[in-house]
């Protein structure tokens, strides 16, 4: 049985894929920061699993990859750990807003995906997604406002990027996933269109398509 790892599973777009991959009788480890939808377990029960995983604490991270040990992981999708709320003009930013977008968003996903490599070595499918956002594109986006979040978001691609390089050679395919942007910006609209889309586009991904930027129905989005 193939399994996946989703974190930010609390939210709408990974809860929705928690439940696409179950559905379709994958093994599923849900991790969030806080408690999921009971109904994805009494739905499914010992096919998901849930447990803690918070973003802007480095130990949740090495706690997660410790009771995981050295389970094979098919899939790991990394969901944002800050979602699409800054709103702020730039004289009302300061260090501290910065730092905890830009932790959440860029090291917290690094930091995991570099514990879960032994993982995903050993599974068969070496898939390692994560959730960006139309926002984090310099060529496609001219919205006002978020500059913490876009800036965030436009070194998580590239960071993946260079984990397309970095791990290519053991045949690891390193996504960027955007979900509906209504979906996106507050986390809450209904996801069931993007995890479709999403699972489906993961399940056909290969290495022509790591280290590169997509919607969640596999449409290229522009750096």
């Amino acid at each position: 049985m193939p399994t996946v790892l989703i974190t930010g599973a609390d939210r709408a777009f990974p809860l929705a894929l928690a439940g696409r991959y179950a559905t379709l009788g994958w093994q599923v480890i849900a991790a969030s920061n806080a408690a999921i939808d009971p109904r994805l377990k009494e739905r499914f029960g010992d096919m998901v699993e849930s447990t803690h995983y918070d973003p802007l604490d480095e130990s949740s991270a090495e706690k997660l990859a410790g009771w995981l040990g050295g389970r094979a992981i098919d899939v790991v999708l990394i969901d944002e750990g800050t979602p699409c709320t800054d709103d702020r003009p730039p004289e009302a930013i300061n260090a501290e807003h910065w730092r905890q977008i830009m932790l959440a968003n860029t090291f917290a996903p690094l930091h995991l995906a570099s514990l879960l490599e032994p993982n995903l070595r050993s599974g068969e499918r070496k898939i390692l997604a994560a959730v960006s956002s139309h926002a984090a594109s310099i060529g496609d986006y001219d919205g006002a406002r978020g500059f913490a979040y876009r800036a965030s978001k436009a070194a998580l691609n590239q960071m993946w990027r260079n984990l397309a390089v970095e791990w290519g050679a053991w045949g690891c395919v390193c996504l960027l996933l955007s979900p509906d942007t209504h979906v996106e910006n507050d986390g809450k609209g209904d996801p069931t269109e993007s995890a479709a889309g999403a699972q489906s586009f993961i399940g056909a991904a290969n290495s022509g398509h790591s280290g590169t930027h997509y919607t969640y129905d596999g449409k290229t989005i522009s750096w």
